[in-house]
């Protein structure tokens, strides 16, 4: 069982202003209207084992949904698990707070509630957050208060010189290029006028998977068809696709974009090579802009979505097609964010005011407030919040906030969006393709580190029970018909 930390407390925080709707009784409303929104006498426990500063952030957003429901909310810390591991949950915790790709192996386990069709403002979101993010299958099970996107960082100043304008025109690149094909030219072109064409992380860091986000987002561009759910794995028979051809040429463009081959940087390396200037271009986690400007520095940072691809594979004809508009790099990293979900075992009362507390966490009331605070970086999930750039100018002065929110919104507002594996195993998964595309960095051929990783999820699968992992794979994409009920494990 769970350790619960003796400096667990009783919430008392104040909170954003009053939600819109229907979610608090208007004044002068009826008794029993009231009464049915209230919860006096109950207390919701909240976690987050793996991200605590969730679980801080909340303390501070709690206050205004304490006061008009009558009830309290208690945060407790619980014991981190070990390295890849779901954490212990006590039967008395209400609300869970994870990681997109734990999803699928809560539900494995049974161990999460089914929430209905609960009302969370989704029309006021990029669509994949109700059509994918918050289900499991035809079932929500979660919802979502904050996402990741990858964009396109550059200096203003560098790419607005009449010289390198000169060059690039001359190349025929477009700036910023709409294709990966026009950026691969354009890391030519500048690795002809500098020593490092671009600030690029090798190898992953603590808790941060860059190197493999920006391989995933590429390979997605290319290889996430209009026409077919999967992308990571053949839906039919749960076979990997990692090694099929828009991965390999994807990892094989990518590695060969470093000037000199070798080393080791990390993603914070890669973030400070660009702030002092020592690269032009940087591809990051959109929430980490406050990274990309030296305190003080007058250079001003502009931002792009990252580019597309005008070939898309199809796989069951193992060939390109031609597409226009591009496909967009829309991938979704981290199981599409960060969620909340409701502890398996809630009923009657309880229930309804988790499920009230769990749209009130997710709500128009707390947006700003979950975009805005640095102890935990995260993408709001509202259209809204996005478009207007930086909820607060000073989380990053330098750079473009109008651009940055326009093109975190033209990716992960694509229809053709990837969220990034929810199965379970997920993470055993990606660590197989995380060490293949450092391996790549350092001279492996894209091929062959593919094939290896590839052969690692056929044992992960095998393990796991093939027609049970391609039940929940297909669970995962939501869309594909899946029966009720999963295989028997093992099978």
């Amino acid at each position: 069982m769970a350790t619960f930390c003796l400096a667990s407390f009783l919430l008392s925080g104040c909170g954003p202003g009053a939600v819109d709707g229907p979610a608090f009784p208007p004044p002068g409303a009826a008794e029993a209207e009231i009464a049915k929104s209230t919860f006096p006498g109950v207390t919701i426990k909240v976690a987050s084992a793996e991200d605590p500063a969730l679980g801080a952030v909340t303390a501070d957003l709690v206050g205004e949904w304490r006061a008009a429901r009558g009830a309290e909310v208690e945060v407790v810390e619980i014991a981190k698990p070990a390295v890849g591991k779901l954490p212990e949950i006590s039967s008395d915790i209400d609300v869970l707070l994870i990681r997109g790709d734990r999803l699928g192996e809560l539900v494995d386990r049974d161990m999460i509630e089914n929430l209905g069709e609960l009302d969370a403002d989704w029309a006021t979101r990029p669509p994949a957050f109700e059509e994918t993010v918050s289900r499991y299958g035809n079932l929500r099970y979660a919802v979502p208060i904050g996402t990741s996107a990858l964009v396109l960082a550059y200096r203003e100043d560098v790419f607005a010189e009449p010289g390198l304008k000169a060059d690039l025109e001359k190349a025929g690149i477009t700036f910023p290029p709409a294709t990966w094909d026009e950026f691969d030219k354009l890391i030519v072109v500048l690795a002809g006028r500098s020593p490092e064409p671009i600030a690029m992380a090798t190898v992953r860091g603590p808790n941060d998977e860059l190197p493999l986000d920006l391989f995933l987002a590429r390979a997605t561009s290319a290889g996430k068809h209009k026409d077919y759910f999967s992308f990571l794995l053949a839906l039919d028979e749960a076979v990997p696709r990692i090694a099929s051809a828009p991965f390999v040429e994807s990892l094989d463009r990518i590695a060969k974009w470093r000037k000199a081959p070798g080393g080791s940087v990390t993603p914070d390396d890669a973030r400070a090579a660009f702030r002092k200037g020592q690269a032009n271009l940087l591809i990051d986690y959109a929430e980490n802009a406050s990274k990309w400007a030296e305190t003080g520095s007058m250079a001003k940072i502009g931002v792009a979505p990252l580019p597309g691809s005008t070939r898309v594979y199809d796989p069951d004809r193992a060939e390109y097609t031609k597409q226009s508009p591009p496909n967009l790099s829309a991938w979704l990293p981290r199981g599409g964010g960060y969620l909340a979900v409701m502890n398996k075992g809630r009923s009657g009362k309880q229930a309804d005011a988790v499920r009230d507390f769990l749209k009130y966490l997710a709500g128009d009331a707390t947006s700003t407030a979950w975009a805005s605070d640095s102890r935990m970086p995260m993408l709001s999930t509202r259209d809204a919040v996005l478009a207007q750039g930086f909820v607060d100018p000073r989380i990053a002065p330098r750079v473009a906030g109008g651009a940055w929110g326009e093109a975190i919104l033209k990716q992960i507002g694509s229809p053709n969006y990837v969220v990034s594996p929810r199965v379970p195993e997920a993470r055993g998964l990606m660590d197989s393709l995380g060490k293949a595309v450092e391996s790549a960095f350092q001279e492996t051929p894209a091929d062959k580190a593919l094939n290896e990783a590839a052969s690692a999820w056929d044992k992960t699968i095998a393990a796991f029970g093939p027609q049970r992992m391609k039940w929940h794979y297909g669970r995962s994409l939501v869309k594909p018909l899946t029966d009720s009920e999963p295989p028997p494990r093992g099978k």
